[in-house]
């Protein structure tokens, strides 16, 4: 029996709308640092330090669910949210809930890629090719969920197109994912700190999983010929 087929504009539609029903919701949770920030004087950090560390339950989960939204929804980055969410919560929290956020979406989108109809010109892109031929596949495909650049549907699409067991894909995600989760929530502590010697070495790590990607695909265009 073949899976019931979904409208992906729909669905996509869908996510979006939630989405920004989320970040209507924060942004009104978070008028008085927003008020702050647009009239930010040196003097007025321990006053913004306060007021966005006061922020509890209620808006994490909203961060949450937005973070795996935006993960799930192709074309979408929940980069910026992500940065914002170690910058609220500081690192140890920022860093759990922008993990749980990014693996819930990769989980989510998984669940629905087999209900999805997919163009020719997604099946063909060079990146899907790369991630499915690779020689160590799911070596590959963990890289692919680590690397920012790399849109998570291309890797979940290619995990289904496997078969890679469920536990296995669990697994994956749940490494591949912590990379960035780290750096982004760090990032945004960082910048709430103003330190500057941090984001840097931050900036660069992820630079460096960019390049890491670089190099691996011309490696494997090198040695197929």
């Amino acid at each position: 029996m073949h899976p019931t087929k979904f409208d992906k504009r729909l669905l996509m539609g869908l996510g979006l709308g939630l989405s920004f029903l989320f970040v209507v919701a924060l942004l009104h949770d978070f008028g008085p640092e927003v008020h702050l920030l647009l009239h930010y004087h040196a003097a007025d950090r321990p006053e913004l330090i306060k007021l966005v560390r006061a922020h509890g339950a209620q808006d994490l989960i909203f961060f949450l669910l937005l973070i795996g939204l935006l993960n799930a929804v192709p074309g979408a980055s929940n980069s910026l949210v992500c940065i914002l969410v170690g910058l609220c919560y500081g690192p140890a929290i920022g860093l759990a809930v922008n993990w749980l956020g990014n693996v819930g979406g990769n989980v989510a989108c998984f669940g629905l890629i087999k209900h999805l109809s997919f163009s020719k010109h997604f099946q063909q892109n060079r990146i899907l090719t790369n991630l499915m031929q690779h020689k160590h596949p799911l070596v590959g495909l963990t890289l692919g969920y680590m690397i920012p650049i790399v849109p998570s549907v291309l890797v979940n699409y290619a995990c289904g197109q496997l078969k890679v067991p469920r536990l296995q894909f669990l697994l994956m995600v749940a490494i591949g994912m912590l990379p960035t989760s780290v750096l982004y929530a760090f990032g945004g502590d960082a910048i709430m700190h103003g330190d500057l010697k941090r984001l840097g070495v931050i900036g660069i790590l992820i630079v460096g999983l960019v390049a890491l990607r670089q190099v691996l695909g011309w490696k494997r265009h090198r040695s197929a010929n």
